[in-house]
């Protein structure tokens, strides 16, 4: 920081902290000579427990020794500035745009007797002449600082008057010359004391140069000059202190603002900075970019000023459209391009996630704009209704037109999304990211299998003058600008000529979009960071990376029947429809003309790449019978949503989609700006709007004829201990989730913390309810089924009997399926209150809450069409099924790091804190008291299952303990 003597009557100098004051002190500049620097120390801390929990007179008293062992070892001869020092502590709630903070200025007490022998203005103790000599040499003093000027200095006065401003390491040289002596400093106070400076003044004077009486002078100033009115020349003398020289002596201190010797802190306020009084567009924007400074701070640097500035075209404003537009806006995109040529339908508004019943009849380009700007308000977006060029399609009188037009689109994007149902409509933006080297990602639905990838680079030239077109054209090389043999684009695979099949409606599962569009938003931004950007090779799942976001595929292919994922590399294929090189050069060598002959004749294009007699490849995504779906079991289910977040209104979403139709939604949070870009139904229009609340309109204006209920709700959790006030309102909340999962066919977990979690467990196990849990961590997720709950040893009707006898296995005598905390060996705790920011906020990567969405909800119907329902056993990954459905796993954990899917089975736990026939014994026998009194003892949980035991006998010394897991997301996972 920096301060200036005192300029105003009335009014004290203010140390000033600017953007300077973080640059290190060799680069930093303050800008003025008379400004006098102060180092200093900043402590931010994360949350505002840590801030209260500082040890303020432990941090005083070590800033106080930096200021003696500067004065003992001669650090302040050669730089006054460190006898001043100044000590800031704050906590900045930047979700709430406060800071809160307090400044301490340490100043040593000095012990021995101090006597103020005079004080008095400068002008009543100089001479005139003294005066006038005195105010021209500190003007030129000051002005023969090259920086920032010296808080500390002395004036040395001959017997004739004149005078010379001096540093305090020329001190050995004024000693015994019979001049008189005043030591200055710049002196911030405007009152008739001296200000705080002078306290270490005098200890530095004490104790290096051994001085006992001075004369000293309080430096003010007007207008630039000195004041000689209100600059003070006092005489002071001081004893030497006893002790200081010791090297462990640790002195005392005061200074914390306000601040008197013999004051406690205890009562003193913290100051508070409220920065809402920005503008409100700058401030909203940096809410929504909140979570990524987050992802910087915590796991990996995001390079906002790049997403910022890079330019997204998308074709296509559809199902994929929607949910990919939306994700990018939550990375950090702001200029974004759409072109479709459709209108939104009465049943397209469920599948794609932006539009609503209003915007029935409109075309997309123009409806999605004003969507994207309600969720982001900074976005910078433009549509364009237009139908893509494709090759055997009808020809429409505007088709030259809408060629050039996308020529020049592509050119001026950085990337571009192909979104499009039909294959052929990727045809000429594909061949024009190849011809102009851009980024291009491709997302394709199956009705229930999926392909993402990245296209590779368009070739580079073996010839050597580039400004030789004809050169160029003929000499295309198979390999791209860095010598490496190019990634292929999605028709590398595709060995027959292209086909008219608008006909053909691409009817995909729910689920499978918002799985798509987050792998393809995800992909990239991998690209994006990875330095070498559309040349990056292609990674393989297992591959070994030291990217903070992990590997970087080619392509992934999925099926959510087989509950598998894979990741394949191809190169460009020489006979390619659409990037190889002889597509290439004919394109350069007639432009659209070559294009208008492969649309009106789709077989030129077979006949130009020599394929004619080749076989049709298979690796083209197909569209599979569906399989049969119980209509009315989805239409009829009653589903409980735990949470009205990220993951809330995504499944809320995809649940309408599937059928269902009656819904109930639970959640006490309010809707904030920052969560708009990832809470897929809110708008600015929402914000501090109870979700539970909000949420209600706009799943009605998206299907008018679905049941919905919000319910605005704190749902009772363990380690949240409640007072005798509270305990009344929290056994309400008990008794009313209680009701609900018993009146509800399906429950979804969906909320951010562990131990919110742990009572509706309890609840879907005693009630034998369908359970649904889907949990984020940074870049993994998780989407599982709880078991069902336990069947009985007991033959006959009597309670207790029943509840003595709880049996390790289901009412179909099946091992029972683990829950959420079968995998526990502690119990639930606190883990919301004094949380840092990012913990508050739930920083993951922001494609992954769609792709757990979408596999929650997925793994819902399945269950919903087994025949065993809640029983059926858990299938994994590899293993055969004779069941249209496929697959119907246990649990699904996801990396998009290492681009994993894995299939796990976890039976019940005889020791789990939730479901075990420990807990729903003691649950059954004394009901809610069992539950309050887990509210506010939480390691009860572990004595009742024998956990602590387990914890006891455990020989920890034989742990390989993982630390580079992260805490959060071992909690969650």
């Amino acid at each position: 920081g920096y301060y200036t003597p005192c300029t105003h009557p009335k009014m004290s100098g203010l140390l000033r902290l600017g953007r300077e004051s973080l640059v290190p002190p060799s680069a930093s500049s303050f800008g003025s000579r008379n400004s006098c620097p102060v180092p200093g120390t900043l402590i931010n801390m994360n949350n505002m427990r840590g801030l209260q929990n500082l040890d303020v007179e432990y941090l005083l008293r070590e800033e106080a020794k930096k200021i003696l062992h500067d004065i003992m070892y001669g650090k302040i001869e050669e730089d006054p500035s460190l006898l001043l020092r100044f000590l800031v502590i704050s906590f900045a709630d930047l979700k709430n745009w406060k800071i809160y903070y307090s400044v301490a200025f340490p100043s040593l007490v000095f012990k021995s007797e101090m006597t103020l022998l005079s004080l008095h203005s400068a002008s009543l103790v100089l001479s005139q002449e003294e005066a006038k000599s005195l105010s021209k040499s500190l003007k030129e003093w000051r002005s023969s600082n090259e920086t920032a000027a010296l808080p500390f200095f002395f004036v040395d006065i001959s017997l004739d008057s004149s005078i010379a401003i001096r540093q305090l390491k020329d001190w050995k040289d004024c000693q015994d010359n019979g001049q008189k002596l005043l030591f200055g400093f710049y002196d911030h106070g405007c009152h008739q004391d001296p200000g705080w400076a002078l306290r270490n003044y005098i200890v530095f004077l004490s104790l290096r140069l051994k001085i006992e009486k001075i004369q000293f002078l309080c430096y003010r100033e007007k207008r630039s000059e000195l004041d000689l009115e209100k600059s003070l020349i006092g005489e002071a003398s001081f004893p030497p202190p006893h002790g200081w020289d010791y090297s462990d002596y640790v002195p005392e201190a005061i200074g914390w603002e306000g601040e008197k010797p013999g004051d406690g802190r205890k009562e003193k306020k913290l100051k508070e900075i409220n920065l809402e009084s920005m503008s409100p567009e700058r401030r909203d924007e940096e809410q929504q970019l909140m979570h990524l400074k987050l992802m910087g701070w915590r796991h990996f640097p995001v390079d906002l000023k790049n997403l910022s500035g890079i330019r997204c075209l998308l074709l296509g404003a559809g199902t994929l459209g929607c949910e990919v537009s939306r994700l990018l806006m939550t990375w950090g995109v702001r200029k974004l391009t759409v072109v479709d040529g459709g209108h939104v339908s009465m049943p397209d508004v469920l599948k794609q996630s932006l539009y609503v019943d209003d915007d029935c009849g409109v075309p997309r380009a123009t409806a999605i704009v004003p969507h994207l700007k309600e969720r982001c308000p900074a976005v910078d977006v433009e549509a364009i209704q237009m139908e893509i060029p494709a090759p055997g399609n009808p020809v429409s009188p505007s088709v030259l037109d809408d060629c050039e037009r996308l020529q020049t689109l592509v050119a001026s994007s950085d990337v571009v999304f192909l979104l499009t149902d039909t294959w052929e409509s990727r045809w000429f933006p594909t061949l024009l990211c190849a011809n102009e080297n851009k980024m291009a990602i491709t997302a394709a639905l199956g009705h229930d299998s999926y392909l993402v990838m990245r296209h590779g680079a368009g070739p580079g030239t073996r010839s050597g003058n580039m400004d030789d077109v004809i050169a160029q054209i003929q000499n295309l090389s198979t390999e791209d600008a860095l010598g490496r043999q190019r990634l292929g684009c999605c028709f590398c695979n595709d060995t027959a000529s292209l086909f008219n099949s608008i006909s053909d409606e691409t009817v995909a599962l729910p689920g499978l979009t918002s799985i798509v569009s987050g792998k393809a938003v995800e992909l990239f931004a991998r690209m994006l960071h990875h330095p070498e950007g559309i040349h990056a090779p292609g990674d393989m799942a297992g591959m070994d990376t030291e990217h903070q976001l992990g590997l970087l595929p080619h392509q992934m292919r999925g099926s959510l029947p087989r509950c598998d994922l894979s990741t394949v590399i191809s190169n460009s294929s020489n006979d390619c429809t659409a990037c190889s090189n002889i597509v290439l050069s004919e394109y350069r060598r007639e432009g659209l003309n070559f294009v208008m002959q492969a649309i009106n004749q789709p077989t030129y294009l077979k006949d130009l790449t020599g394929i004619s007699n080749l076989i049709k490849s298979d690796t083209c995504l197909k569209l599979p019978a569906s399989f049969p779906v119980n209509s009315g079991k989805l239409s009829s289910a009653r589903c409980l949503l735990l949470g009205a977040g990220t993951l809330g209104c995504d499944v809320a979403r995809i649940l309408m989609d599937y059928g269902v139709r009656t819904l109930t939604i639970v959640d006490s949070g309010c809707v904030v700006v920052s969560n708009l870009a990832r809470q897929s139904l809110y708008t600015t229009k929402d914000r501090k709007t109870p979700k539970a609340t909000a949420i209600l309109e706009h799943l009605k204006e998206r299907c008018s004829s679905v049941e919905v209920e919000g319910i605005q709700m704190e749902i009772p959790m363990p380690g949240h201990p409640v007072s005798s006030k509270e305990a009344a309102g929290v056994l309400k909340a008990c008794e009313r989730l209680q009701e609900l999962v018993a009146t509800h066919d399906a429950v979804f977990l969906l909320t951010d913390t562990r131990e919110s979690r742990w009572l509706p467990t309890l609840l879907c196990a005693n009630e034998n309810k369908i359970a649904i849990t889907a949990a984020l961590g940074y870049d993994s997720y998780l989407a599982m089924r709880h078991g069902a709950g336990p069947g009985t040893n007991s033959e006959g009707s009597d309670m207790v009997a029943a509840m003595n006898k709880l049996s390790a296995e289901d009412v179909l005598g099946r091992q029972r399926l683990g829950c959420y905390f079968c995998n526990d060996v502690i119990a639930p705790v606190d883990s919301v209150s004094n949380r840092t920011l990012d913990q508050q906020c739930t920083v993951t990567r922001p494609g992954l809450a769609s792709i757990a969405s979408g596999h929650a909800a997925d793994l819902f119907t399945r269950l919903l069409n087994h025949p065993d329902g809640i029983h059926a056993p858990g299938d994994i990954a590899g293993k055969s099924s004779e069941r249209p459905s496929g697959l119907l796993p246990h649990q699904m954990r996801g990396s998009l790091s290492q681009y994993s899917l894995l299939t796990l089975v976890g039976y019940s736990s005889s020791s789990c804190i939730a479901c075990s026939n420990a807990v729903l014994r003691e649950y059954r026998s004394r009901g809610l008291d069992f539950v309050m009194q887990v509210i506010n003892e939480p390691t009860y949980l572990e004595d009742l299952t024998g956990l602590t035991e387990l914890m006891k006998s455990a020989d920890y010394s034989r742990v390989e303990w993982v630390d580079e897991v992260d805490d959060e997301e071992f909690a969650d996972m």
